[in-house]
């Protein structure tokens, strides 16, 4: 099970290989490592790509095909294995070793299993074919608390630090923190998620505003915002309105903004989706142009 562990400085510089099996690592994925200045980081490991310095990084993007799945042989209270049938998408060896299956669907829903470290090879799960069946071993402590039957419905979640890659923009999974270094492919090391940390910044970044990932570029962060619901139609009956400008934090007209309805009989009908928001990742400390790199209070969960 993850734990914290207390090292010198040069600690988070460290890698280590990578043995072909989902975490045969020095320690468990997850696992924290304080620094003398109380900087925080995760033991990770990254995908087939080196590293980027002060590159925000995140998890796998989860599979549709590998949740919501219908559970393919009933469990008993007690039971140590978990399993359900996949839909269209394969799963290799150990994906989801020190990862989660949670219940979503009854009977049995509310709970959430962790999945048993990989120290060997298939030790968390064999691989599953494409409309198969992927059985995972449940973590030692854990066992099935309310019965399943073919009726229950599974969803499988890797571990956020397991081959994690570059956020998207915007970002596609769980934040995975900042590499403080250049990593080399299939390695584990440390990611950062507290303290101090020089990080890429998009646009304009304020100095004691907190920062969230870039809905625009991969790996970096700008200046939080909230996004308002955008796009549809707006049907007006019997009224008048006042349209404003709504501006971001650089002064972009992004989205007009319709107010002061008034009269009676009014129907107004708006459709489409809310523009992409994304997570807070700290308080800017010290900004500097965009596309570079500025200090960052991290306070990543």
């Amino acid at each position: 099970m993850p734990r914290t562990y207390f090292g010198p400085l040069d600690e988070r510089n460290s890698t280590y290989a990578f043995e072909g099996n989902a975490n045969r690592g020095r320690f468990p994925m997850g696992s924290i490592l304080e620094l003398p200045d109380h900087r925080e980081y995760r033991f990770t490991l990254n995908d087939g790509t080196v590293e980027v310095a002060g590159d925000l990084y995140q998890s796998v993007v989860s599979v549709s095909g590998h949740t919501n799945r219908a559970a393919d042989v009933a469990r008993a209270i007690d039971a140590v294995v978990v399993s359900a049938t996949l839909a269209s998408t394969a799963a290799a060896i150990d994906i989801y070793a020190e990862g989660i299956a949670h219940i979503n669907a009854a009977p049995g829903e509310g709970y959430a299993y962790r999945i048993t470290r990989a120290m060997t090879a298939g030790a968390a799960h064999a691989a599953a074919v494409a409309t198969g069946v992927l059985t995972v071993n449940l973590a030692p402590g854990e066992q099935v608390q309310v019965a399943l039957t073919t009726a229950s419905n599974i969803t499988f979640t890797r571990n956020r630090y397991h081959q994690v890659l570059l956020t998207a923009a915007p970002p596609t999974g769980g934040l995975a923190g900042v590499s403080p270094g250049v990593a080399a492919a299939d390695r584990f090391y440390w990611s950062q998620v507290k303290g101090y940390a020089a990080v890429l910044g998009d646009g304009t970044l304020l100095e004691g505003l907190p920062v969230m990932a870039s809905i625009g570029t991969a790996g970096a962060v700008e200046t939080l915002k909230r996004r308002v619901r955008t796009g549809g139609t707006v049907t007006v009956v019997g009224t008048t309105a006042g349209r404003y400008p709504l501006t971001d934090q650089d002064g972009a007209i992004v989205v007009g903004l319709l107010s002061d309805l008034t009269t009676s009989g009014t129907n107004i009908d708006i459709t489409g989706g809310i523009a992409a928001n994304s997570p807070i990742v700290g308080q800017c400390i010290k900004p500097n142009a965009t596309a570079e790199l500025a200090l960052i209070l991290l306070t990543i969960d």
